[in-house]
């Protein structure tokens, strides 16, 4: 069938052609990572798809600055998808859902009976089910960028602010020999966010029309963490920085899925 009229399954329910259908889709987030488990149900035309190989589990990437865009797929209900950094500026966006893996013909369980008959042939790459759009980079990851400075001494980290492109971000510099460990290493990036939290104070004293969104944001996940904001007494840039982007235990001892 053609111009797009084929049935699809949206988490959102936003549409009627699964009537008793569910598709959800459980997303969480670490840097560079995203753990997702699909879950579909009431849906038997989809979900034999799945179990012949006929559709398989999907995320969608998309970075509209740097134009990245990018389907991961799996056979299994939960996956793991990754990011490198330089993939990346500004905010970046997941979207879950389940793919033709082929050309497939929909069975009709489950399906309005609004639906005229004949055959359902979805081709290849059709989206079967679709979720709820992510915003995958953290509050963090979307106002820091990280570089290279060769002439920082070994061991060596330097920050900034910069409004060149008329958007507030924070350079971190690292050192030559440790600027390779940011794709890796976790800490190295809080690390850099606890010197820029040492910013705030001068870079925000007097700057709330120019950045007041920025300011809004970054005020209220300092308050839900109970941790003092810029202008407050109390301050402390390393508490600042561990409420924004929170540290975690080494990646082989992260938790996995759970069966929640």
């Amino acid at each position: 069938m053609t111009d797009g009229a084929l049935p699809v399954l949206l988490e959102d329910g936003s549409r009627l052609d699964w009537p008793d259908a569910v598709y959800e889709a459980k997303v969480r987030l670490r840097h560079g990572l995203a753990r997702v488990e699909h879950r579909i149900e009431r849906a038997p035309a989809l979900q034999r798809l799945v179990e012949d190989g006929g559709a398989r589990w999907a995320v969608e990437l998309r970075c509209p600055k740097t134009l990245l865009a990018r389907i991961d797929t799996s056979d299994a209900p939960r996956m793991e998808v990754r990011w490198e950094p330089h993939e990346v500026d500004g905010q970046l966006y997941l979207i879950p859902g389940l793919l033709a893996a082929r050309d497939v013909r929909l069975g009709r369980d489950g399906l309005n009976p609004a639906w005229p008959g004949g055959a359902l042939d979805a081709p290849a790459g059709w989206w079967l089910a679709r979720g709820r759009i992510y915003a995958a980079r953290t509050l963090g990851e979307t106002i820091l960028t990280f570089r290279e400075d060769r002439t920082l001494p070994d061991g060596g980290m330097r920050v900034a602010s910069d409004q060149g492109s008329g958007q507030l971000r924070f350079i971190v510099s690292l050192a030559r020999d440790v600027y390779p460990s940011i794709r890796r290493d976790r800490s190295m990036q809080v690390a850099g966010l606890i010197g820029v939290c040492g910013l705030f104070p001068t870079v925000f004293g007097d700057a709330e029309d120019v950045h007041g969104a920025l300011m809004d944001d970054l005020r209220g996940r300092l308050a839900e963490a109970g941790a003092p904001a810029w202008d407050e007494e109390g301050y402390d840039p390393a508490r600042a920085a561990t409420a924004i982007e929170p540290l975690f235990p080494l990646p082989e001892l992260e938790p996995e899925f759970d069966d929640e």
